[in-house]
């Protein structure tokens, strides 16, 4: 799903017409903000973006700007020869004992600019969800107070049934009669 998908989908439940390009630039700000805002919550409370990369290092250190994404938690530095203790610092981070090469597992942050970026997610959470979570916001924005708490609820309530994990379990073997 890109920007502009949500984007149209959040104007449709809002009550705007058209194609997201014939929006007047202040309706288009306002809605990519509150599709934004949405996604920088589901991506940050919800559904953490994690990653793989390889990184070479250089004196001991891997810079941040080295790397793909913008990174928010370092979780793990490993090489052939096992994983590697390190400090994180503000623009890089320093490792023990790791010669040449490192792949760095991380958690990343991403902001959409352009409406045809791609927000990832996990396949469950559908535009429909995005949307209705942008609408919420843009009802909050709006001073529209009783339509943002309606839309925020259907929120909350699509995003907690999507991110739970269902019990499995086995139902006993019986006869038929």
């Amino acid at each position: 799903m890109t920007l502009a998908d949500v984007i149209e989908r959040t104007a449709s439940i809002i009550g705007a017409e058209g194609d997201v390009t014939t929006y007047p630039t202040q309706l288009l700000n306002k809605l990519k903000d509150c599709v934004c805002t949405v996604y920088a919550e589901l991506i940050t409370e919800h559904i953490p973006l994690k990653t793989k990369e390889k990184a070479t290092l250089s004196g001991n250190r891997i810079y941040f700007e080295d790397l793909n994404f913008s990174v928010r938690e370092i979780l793990k530095i490993s090489s052939p020869a096992g994983r590697h203790r390190f400090d994180v610092f503000d623009k890089h981070v320093e490792v023990e004992n790791c010669p040449g090469e490192a792949e760095v597992e991380y958690l990343y942050y991403f902001v959409p600019e352009e409406l045809t970026d791609e927000l990832v997610l996990p396949p469950q959470y559908s535009v429909y969800i995005m949307a209705v979570g942008a609408a919420a916001e843009y009802f909050y924005r709006s001073s529209l107070l009783d339509e943002a708490m309606f839309f925020r609820n259907r929120f909350e309530s699509g995003i907690n049934n999507l991110s739970r994990s269902g019990r499995i379990f086995a139902l006993p073997k019986r006869r038929l009669l």
